[in-house]
């Protein structure tokens, strides 16, 4: 399950009232492979299903992950 699928499902399920299915919960456990939009998509969704965060930390752990992203943007000039 791609991570953009992921968090849809889990919104989807989230809206109707259900639990997120085992393959959702699976595919959010591997969150700290995920590229930079999907990190953000995962945080802006936390802002409307905060239990999306299933572990202690794991904001202040997409903070650092999107730092690594930020640092490897190279500056150019015109």
């Amino acid at each position: 399950m791609t991570p953009t699928r992921t968090i849809q499902s889990f919104i989807d399920a989230k809206k109707e009232n259900r639990s997120p299915s085992a393959e959702v919960w699976n595919s959010l456990k591997g969150f700290r492979k995920w590229d930079e939009p999907e990190l953000i998509g995962l945080r802006n969704a936390s802002g409307y299903y905060p239990d999306i965060y299933f572990e202690a930390g794991m904001d202040e752990t997409i903070t650092k992950l999107l730092a690594k992203f930020q640092e490897r943007v190279v500056p150019h000039k015109f």
